[in-house]
Parts: structure tokens; C-alpha cells; sequence
């Protein structure tokens, strides 16, 4: 069916099944806009022209070059067959193949499967089965405009885009790339009226958004925004798809992207969270540009892969049991570092190596020290060779870029700026820093946990863990001697503040004019949710990182010794990539049994922790944790937001279960993400079971109700 029929469709379905709401518009909203979307949608039928797709074969090769071809499969809607184009040398697909031919200098084969008018589910059914010719080097998935038409629900259509990209997993070849093509921005189009355009097109980028966790979760998997396509001479004749020069235009975006990827699949783990640059990009000081510069060098490499704890049928399979080992007798660690004199050319100009005198060059030196008291409190605490334990170099480069203002770990090497000298003061001097760093090269060897939303902040909790382990280890100290700072010492006398972060009192790192205060919480109670940094890998980071203070207070004396061994029999243990607080807190649980027994000392300082944060269940002897609701509207006539927040015990029992129906079903998770301009919006948060944001028409006349219910139950102050 063309892009005019589904309009037409859409718009009809509205009129017809007003009563019964357009994609979870109450029913005031249907009722008032029934009669103009079915108007608007008559006009663009009848006005409306369906093109063909190209004629021809459906595969080639492009391009010159010996040895085997790159392989490029396009799969999925109108898009990848190249409707809009004349023929197919024209369309997507091959445009991309060719210009990636160009930049690589070798022959590209191509092929394309598909069929206009597929959505996501189709796509699944229909088209991925006969995608049995790989393996492939780069796959291009092409879905979310159908849907976007249809008013497919977002929970829907990612788990449709989940499952393709599990089959399609299958089928690319080792270090290829699948790419996953934004969701057409059809809120752009402005050939298409009101108020078809803005429920369409903020579905669009609803779907978009679940691109992008998708891309994020899974490994070897890019997002490929689609741009927006203003000129006229840039889409086809229907007005929808893009013309010949339209999908130039695209390829030329994408093609670097993904030449990049398969060249390139290190990412960063880097020190300072992006939300800090950003703060100190928006002052008028110096550093301003340093930070500007810096978030440039760290976009878009950044982001690793990971995404929600729930990842059901498409999840990665938990490694297998990986206990820690005895290292060889008479190991030690092979270092060497590099200078990368300003530039940011990776690994730069070696400079010491394993046995070498000092170079004199304080940050080599520090980053030289720094490796080997890591790879020892490794070694002696945990029995590990190296990070991988099997010997693994250790790797690092020194001045990096221009008073770069960040150290990370890229998959390979440790990687340190100067930091800009007003408000960083360098990294390779806070041994924690470095620790830190290395032990996101432990987790990616051992649970490999994915970097996004919970996995993600777990991910930089273990990572500050180990660098606080590696600085009490060199210090000799016990775990009530210790600071529990991770990067003191990084900023200079300048900033109000002691560290990056405060393990014993997360949220009390600093307080600055200019970073703002330190956002982490301490408690799940205070668990933030955002979209920003990976869904807030570096804030939420602080309630596991209290936790394991906890546990290493209470139970006393070195924090490497049962408590870091509990920890690290927990990660090397099976643990899932995806796994949440809650799934780490039980593993945590599960080590302390294994190795000191159900009631010892050691298991009870574990399980009080976790209680006392509220991840997972309390102590036996305890009141469980209540559960928080938290109920906020935002917008309506005055623009204010009101919110509450109230126990699980005090909503009244209907209400109570009719929440935890919407959680437990999943009727509540697919309502998130739906906009429509300037709507209020209404956000609900169960804990860690459930988030929701969602325009207030597209909410159902009961869930809305309900909502209405809870905020006036605990209202509170305005904000």
C-alpha cells in the first residue's frame, strides 16, 4: 500500500474508531479531531501518488579492487528497495556501496531484500528468512516509516526490530556492522497538514528513540540518523520518499559512518561524565573550548553498546563460570607507553617500555607507575594475570590531544589528557583514575556488561570499585582508612570540590559554581532517569558504588579481600551483560554464600547493603523496603509541573492493583515515548520496575484517571 493509502487509511481508522481512541488518544482528543484527520486524509488520497520500485536485478558489485568484496545488505521497507528512484543505481543501497568502495578502495557486493510498504513485524516475518547468503559485512536495516504510519506501538516495534536484529546478528560477518536508519522525520514535511503531521511525525521520532536503544544495546550495531529532507528537489514525486539526489544526499551521510565503524569499533570509557564537560562548555572561561573540544573527540565514540536490563528473547547468553586463577609463578606485568605529543594519533611514539628507566616525563611515568600498581593488588587480591588473566599488555598514551580534558579506556589502551589547567588538573596522578579504567578492561574479559541504563551504570560502578581497591592496595590502607574519592586530585584548586566522585556519600564530590553539585544518588529511591549519558551510566553509578562501601565498612579491615572477592566472584561468575542492580545484588548474594557460607558475617554485610539502598530484599530479620511511586504532570495552561511521590502502601488497594497490572503486563511500558506538541506530559516511575513519559491525550480515559488519583493521593510543592 502507497504513502497515500495509509495516510488516507490512518485517517479514517480515526473517524471509525473514535470511541475506541487513535493510538491512545483520550477520547475528548478522537472525538475533536476525528472529523479534520478524516478530511485531511480523503485529500491526500486523492491527491497522493504511489511510485514504483526500480526495475532490475537486485544485487551487483561496485567498485575496484583485489581480493574478496566488502559484502552490503540493504533489507527492509521502501527505502531500501529505492522507491523514489529510477533505477537502482540510484537508490540507497547502492549509492552507499559505492562511496564505501570509493573511501576503502576495494569492490563492494550488494543486494537488496525488501518490499514497499513493510513494516518492522513484515520485515520479520517475510523478509529476514530469505536472508540465508551471508556472512555480511555491513547490513543496513531500513524500518520505522510504516510503522510511524500505522501507528504501530513503540514497545511493539522494538521488539520486532530486537528480533531482526538477532537474526540478522547471524548473518554478519566478524567485525561487520549492522546499521540500523533512523526513522523518517516526517514532522519535517511540510506538504502534510496538521494535525496528521504532528501525530505522525511524533510517533516517528517516538520509534526513532527505540532505534537508538536498540543500536545501543547490541554489539557491532550503529544508528544511521536520517536527515531531514527540506529541499524539494531532494524528494520524489509522492512528497515522502526521497528523489535520486535525496539518497545521495543520505549515503554521503552514512557511508562515513559505517566505514568508520567496521575500521574503528573501539569505544571510550572515559573518566569524566559528558554531563561535567557540557557544564563547563556552556561558561565563558577558557576551558570552555577544552571541553567543547573534548566532547567533539568523545562524540559518537563514546557510546558503547548497551541498553535496558530487559532485553527477554534477544538477550546475549551469560558467559560462562570464569573463576578467578592462580597467576604463573614468576608473572609480571608488560607495560608500555606512548606519547601521543598533542595529537590524537593512537598509541603515539613509545616511550617506556617494561624494564626501561624513567623518561622524566611526569604524566609517562605516573601513567607508567599507575599500570603496574593496578596490575598487582590484581594479582595479589585476585590471582588474575593482567585484565584478561592471561597476560594481557598493558597499554597507555600520554598527552593526548591539547589539554584534552578526559582519560579513557578504548577496548585496547589507557588514554590521558592534559586536562585544560583551570578546571583539570591532569589524570595520570589519581592512581584510582587509572584503576578505574583498567577495570573496564576486567569487565569487558569477564561479564562484559553492556553500557547503557542499569548495565551501564553497574559497569561504572565495578570500574570505580576496582580503581578505589587499586589505590587502598598501594596505600596499604583498611577500608575505614580509606577517602572512598575516585579522582581526587583531578581538578585543580579552582573548583569546589574534593573528587569525580564520593563512593562513602554519593552526591557530595563537589559543589561548584560552574560543574553544578554532584548528582548521584546514593539510594534507588533517588535513582534518576534521563536519557543523558547513556541513561545516566555515570550518575546512578553512586547507589552500587555505596553498597560496596558498605559491605566493606561493615565487615572491616582491607576492602580487597572479602569484599572485593564477593565482587569479583560475582562479575566472573556467569553474570549476565544485561543485568540490573537487582540481578548484580543477588549474584553478590549468591558469591557471599559460595564462599563464607548463608550465615556468616560476610553474606549479612552484603544483604544489608543492598537492602539499605533499596536494591533487592532486606535482611530476614527487616521490614522490606516500600516500594516509591513517583506521579509528575508537566505543562497544562500555567506550564508548571506538579509531582508526588507516595509508598506503594498507601495507595489505596483498587488503585494499587490496577498499577500493577499496567507494570506487569507491559500495558504501561508502551504507553512511554508518545508525544504530540505542546501536550502536557505526564511522567510515573515505579521504582525500578517501570518509567514512563507520555502526552496527556494519548493516555488512556482509565490510566489517566488513575494517574490524576496518585498525584492528588501525595501531592506535592510545586517545583
Amino acid at each position: 500500500m502507497g504513502i497515500a493509502a495509509w495516510i488516507g487509511a490512518t485517517a479514517a481508522s480515526a473517524s471509525r474508531r473514535a470511541e475506541r481512541t487513535i493510538h491512545r488518544l483520550a477520547r475528548p482528543a478522537a472525538f475533536a479531531l476525528a472529523p479534520v484527520l478524516l478530511r485531511q486524509g480523503k485529500a491526500l488520497q486523492s491527491e497522493l501518488v504511489w511510485l514504483p520500485e526500480p526495475q532490475g536485478t537486485r544485487s551487483g558489485v561496485v567498485g575496484e579492487g583485489d581480493g574478496d568484496p566488502l559484502r552490503l545488505l540493504a533489507i527492509g521497507d521502501s527505502t531500501a528497495t529505492g522507491v523514489g528512484a529510477e533505477q537502482l543505481d540510484e537508490t540507497l543501497a547502492v549509492q552507499t556501496a559505492r562511496r564505501l568502495a570509493g573511501r576503502r578502495g576495494q569492490r563492494v557486493e550488494w543486494r537488496i531484500e525488501g518490499l514497499e510498504g513493510s513494516n518492522a513485524a513484515q520485515v520479520l516475518e517475510r523478509h529476514l528468512p530469505a536472508v540465508d547468503d551471508g556472512p555480511w559485512d555491513v547490513v543496513l536495516l531500513l524500518v520505522g516509516a510504516n510503522d510511524a504510519l500505522q501507528l504501530v506501538g513503540r514497545g511493539a516495534f522494538q521488539r520486532s526490530v530486537r528480533a531482526i536484529v538477532a537474526g540478522l546478528e547471524q548473518q554478519v560477518a566478524p567485525g561487520g556492522v549492522i546499521g540500523l536508519a533512523g526513522a523518517p522525520q516526517i514532522d519535517t514535511f511540510e506538504w502534510l497538514p496538521q494535525p496528521i503531521r504532528a501525530l505522525i511525525g511524533g510517533h516517528a521520532r517516538s520509534l526513532d528513540d527505540a532505534l537508538q536503544r536498540v543500536a545501543a544495546d547490541v554489539p557491532r550495531t550503529i544508528h544511521l540518523p536520517t536527515p531531514a529532507i527540506l529541499e524539494p528537489s531532494l524528494h520524489a514525486a509522492d512528497g515522502f520518499h526521497p528523489s535520486a539526489a535525496g539518497y545521495f544526499v543520505w549515503s554521503s551521510l552514512i557511508a562515513p559512518v559505517i566505514d568508520d565503524a567496521i575500521a574503528a569499533p573501539r569505544v571510550r570509557h572515559g573518566i569524566v561524565p559528558p554531563f561535567l564537560l557540557e557544564r563547563i562548555a556552556a561558561t565563558p572561561s577558557a576551558a570552555a573550548a577544552v571541553a567543547e573540544r573534548t566532547l567533539r573527540l568523545d562524540g559518537g565514540i563514546r557510546v558503547e553498546r548497551g541498553v535496558r536490563a530487559e532485553r527477554a528473547a534477544t538477550a546475549r547468553p551469560a558467559r560462562a563460570e570464569q573463576r578467578p586463577t592462580l597467576v604463573p609463578d614468576g608473572a609480571v606485568p608488560n607495560r608500555t607507553v606512548s606519547d601521543a605529543k598533542g595529537t590524537t594519533t593512537l598509541p603515539g611514539t613509545a616511550v617506556r617500555g617494561e624494564g626501561d628507566a624513567p623518561t622524566g616525563d611526569a604524566a609517562a611515568d605516573e601513567a607508567f607507575d599507575g599500570l603496574g600498581l593496578a596490575w598487582r593488588m590484581l594479582h595479589d587480591a585476585f590471582g588474575r594475570d593482567s585484565l584478561d588473566d592471561a597476560g594481557m599488555p598493558l597499554l597507555a598514551t600520554v598527552h593526548y590531544g591539547t589539554r584534552y580534558d578526559n582519560a579513557f579506556w578504548d577496548g585496547e589502551r589507557m588514554v590521558f589528557g592534559d586536562g585544560d589547567g583551570e578546571v583539570f588538573a591532569g589524570f595520570t596522578q589519581a592512581v584510582d583514575v587509572i584503576g578505574h579504567e583498567l577495570g573496564h578492561g576486567v569487565i569487558s574479559s569477564t561479564a562484559d556488561l553492556v553500557y547503557r541504563d542499569q548495565p551501564g551504570a553497574l559497569n561504572e560502578s565495578i570500574a570505580d570499585v576496582l580503581g578505589a581497591l587499586v589505590k587502598q592496595h598501594a596505600l596499604g590502607q583498611t577500608a575505614d582508612e580509606a577517602d572512598w574519592l575516585i579522582g581526587a586530585g583531578v581538578f585543580t584548586e579552582q573548583v569546589q570540590g574534593v573528587a569525580l566522585r564520593s563512593m562513602a556519600e554519593p552526591g557530595t564530590a563537589y559543589d561548584d559554581p560552574v560543574l553544578g553539585k554532584d548528582p548521584q544518588p546514593g539510594h534507588m529511591r533517588d535513582f534518576v532517569v534521563t536519557t543523558d549519558d547513556l541513561g545516566g551510566v555515570h550518575i546512578n553509578s553512586g547507589i552500587p558504588n555505596k553498597a560496596f562501601h558498605l559491605v566493606a565498612t561493615a565487615i572491616g579491615g582491607h576492602a580487597w579481600e572479602a569484599p572485593g572477592r564477593i565482587w569479583m566472584d560475582a562479575l566472573t561468575g556467569g553474570l549476565s551483560a544485561t543485568a540490573d542492580f537487582a540481578a548484580f545484588a543477588t549474584a553478590t548474594v549468591d558469591a557471599a554464600v559460595a564462599r563464607y557460607g548463608d550465615d556468616a558475617a560476610e553474606t549479612r554485610a552484603v544483604r544489608d547493603a543492598w537492602a539499605a539502598v533499596g536494591v533487592g530484599d532486606a535482611p530476614a530479620d527487616a521490614p522490606s523496603p516500600d516500594e516509591a511511586i513517583r506521579v509528575a504532570r508537566t505543562g497544562g495552561m500555567l506550564g508548571r509541573t506538579r509531582a508526588a511521590v507516595l509508598e506503594l502502601e498507601v495507595i489505596p488497594g483498587d488503585d494499587r492493583d490496577h498499577l500493577d497490572t499496567l507494570v506487569a503486563s507491559g500495558r504501561l511500558a508502551e504507553l512511554d515515548g508518545q508525544a504530540l506538541p505542546d501536550a502536557p506530559t505526564w511522567r510515573v516511575t515505579v521504582e525500578t520496575r517501570c518509567d514512563v513519559t507520555v502526552a496527556e491525550p494519548l493516555l488512556p480515559d482509565e490510566v489517566l484517571s488513575l494517574f490524576r488519583r496518585l498525584l492528588e493521593l501525595g501531592d506535592a510543592p510545586e517545583r
